[in-house]
């Protein structure tokens, strides 16, 4: 089974993880004995919250993406079935239609899908 990668975190979800792990060094310093269990779990917590984001935007963007595709067939099906009066409006449909594609393909390949 592949290992799902650590979900990418936010600005402030970063910052309060490199705070937890600062006072696990600093009580790391104090001995081995000293119990670390609280802070692992706020990370652990912080992780979890960032994986549960991660699933619910891929599964948004899944379908946002599927929509933008059947938009540029429709837009495609429009422009071949377009008489010449209406074929400008059709072939700049499609092309809006294309750019949105393109910038939802390249949102979802950064999404990791």
């Amino acid at each position: 089974m592949k290992q799902q990668p650590e979900p990418r975190l936010t600005t402030r979800e970063k910052a309060q993880v490199a705070g937890y792990m600062a006072r696990m060094c600093k009580r790391g310093i104090a001995g081995d004995g000293v119990y670390q269990g609280d802070l692992e779990r706020r990370i652990e917590r912080i992780t979890d919250g960032a994986a549960k984001r991660h699933d619910r935007e891929s599964a948004v963007m899944a379908v946002h993406l599927e929509t933008t595709r059947q938009a540029v067939a429709v837009a495609k099906t429009e422009l071949r079935t377009a008489d010449r009066a209406d074929r400008a409006a059709a072939k700049a449909a499609l092309k809006s239609a294309e750019d949105a594609l393109r910038r939802t393909e390249r949102a979802a390949r950064d999404l990791g899908l």
